[in-house]
């Protein structure tokens, strides 16, 4: 049996996904369960992370009866590549184009094979780059889907920084578990299958060239043997920095809430941000309003989020949800539209690693054109009790460490500051300076120190 388990769902043609099924990470597996979707005429998925076996692992099972094991404090751990889902809203020239600034970065800046960095057209509009965990060094943990998400969107900000303009990935993709067509299956929307692409082909072909060629089915273009056992120095390097940097702030977060004795999610939140189950102006002002492309993603996960959070039965939150996606993805179906809305608050529901928070339904508002009512809102704790800040100088994002200086140094830098202080103060008051310093005999000058020092007292008052 496989030290190793993986989700596995079945969706059928209007969408829907029946249960979800937890079992070993084999091929023979794979080809059971393909088996099976074929002679039922359905689509199979499979998480794209790979868990350690459950407590009393006994073969196949439901994940809805495992899931506890992998969230929260004491979660088991998994694996994945560090994978990415390039959606262009459609425009399948530009996902392309993303897919090709990743693959360029991995291949030619960190030195990867190209067995290593995987491109498959997703069937739809858009593709997904997977990057072979072994190649870069990452270990299985129980956070690695929360940190792969911080790592990969820093990237993308590089990249984008760096000269790919408005490069952009899907930041919902990152759940527990993550729920991906596998190659070959088909897309029933669109009628094409998800088919993997060569590097050359990636950079090469036109869109219509790659619909073209997924109108059938492909086939793995590599497979394990294919990988290499050992990491790769440069790319290993660049993911332990990386990791290291994404990690820093909520470790620092997490410190800072145990020494003051409170309770907070892996993002740092508290858990209990919500007073009760009244819903903030932010999200019914979100549930009222219509979402354009490229923001109803947002909004979605945050009406999941806040259900969640309020304590909403599952199918009580399927239903608003539902309601808000059919009357916003008018290009769905009232099936595929409640599909989604499933997919959604089942992957919220549960990642213990999700929940209501203030500043992402305020940003989310934003996003929509809907001013948040922050002022009136009733419903979330104060500030003060909501976020748990690091004891640190800044805000994580502004803060640097202070670079180690010498104590003679130091004297001289606080000399010097203190001459600004005083040469400003004389600037300003420069009677009633005089009149100070001849009342204070104790004034005098030396050099490395403050000059007429007992003004200083007097300009802070």
């Amino acid at each position: 049996m496989s030290h190793w388990y993986r989700c596995y769902a079945l969706m059928d043609s209007r969408g829907r996904w029946r249960a979800w099924r937890f079992g070993p990470a084999t091929t023979e597996m794979q080809h059971q369960l393909e088996a099976e979707a074929r002679q039922a005429g359905h689509v199979l998925f499979a998480s794209v992370q790979t868990f350690a076996a459950p407590a009393d692992a006994t073969g196949t099972t439901r994940w809805r009866q495992v899931r506890e094991q992998y969230t929260g404090g004491s979660a088991l751990p998994h694996l994945a590549p560090l994978y990415f889902d390039v959606d262009a809203e459609g425009d399948i020239d530009k996902a392309l184009l993303w897919a090709r600034v990743l693959v360029e970065f991995f291949v030619v800046q960190l030195g990867l094979p190209e067995p290593a960095v995987r491109v498959w057209f997703s069937g739809s509009k858009g593709a997904h780059v997977l990057v072979d965990p072994v190649a870069l060094g990452i270990e299985p943990i129980a956070t690695l889907t929360a940190d792969m998400k911080l790592v990969a969107l820093e990237l993308v900000s590089h990249l984008a920084a760096q000269g790919a303009g408005d490069m952009a990935i899907d930041e919902a993709v990152y759940s527990l578990p993550r729920m991906l067509r596998l190659p070959d299956q088909m897309n029933p929307k669109s009628g094409l299958f998800k088919i993997e692409l060569r590097h050359q082909e990636l950079f090469q072909m036109t869109a219509n060239q790659v619909t073209d060629l997924a109108r059938q089915p492909r086939g793995s273009l590599w497979s394990d043997d294919d990988l290499s056992d050992e990491s790769v120095p440069q790319g290993a390097k660049w993911w332990s920095k990386a990791l290291a940097r994404a990690r820093e702030p909520r470790e620092f977060r997490i410190r800072t809430a145990q020494a003051v004795g409170l309770k907070v999610r892996p993002d740092g939140y508290v858990v209990d941000e919500l007073i009760g189950s009244t819903m903030p102006p932010c999200i019914a002002s979100m549930i009222r309003s219509a979402a354009s492309p490229g923001t109803r993603n947002r909004v979605e996960l945050q009406i999941a989020c806040w259900a969640k959070g309020a304590k909403l039965p599952l199918d009580e939150a399927l239903a608003l949800l539902a309601t808000w996606t059919t009357a916003n993805r008018l290009e769905l179906s009232a099936e595929n539209a409640r599909a989604k809305a499933e997919s959604i608050v089942r992957s919220v529901y549960g990642n213990a690693s999700y929940g209501f928070s203030c500043i992402a339904a305020r940003s989310a508002a934003r996003a929509v054109d809907v001013g948040p009512q922050c002022d009136t809102c009733q419903v979330v704790r104060p500030r003060s009790l909501r976020q748990v800040y690091s004891l640190r100088v800044r805000h994580d994002a502004q803060w640097n460490p202070p670079e180690r200086i010498s104590l003679e140094d130091a004297r001289g830098l606080t000399a010097r500051i203190i001459d600004r202080r005083v040469a400003a103060c004389r600037a300003d008051r420069p009677g009633r300076h005089a009149d100070r310093c001849r009342q204070d005999p104790r004034g005098r000058s030396r050099t490395g120190q403050a000059r007429d020092a007992g003004c200083v007292c007097h300009a802070h008052a």
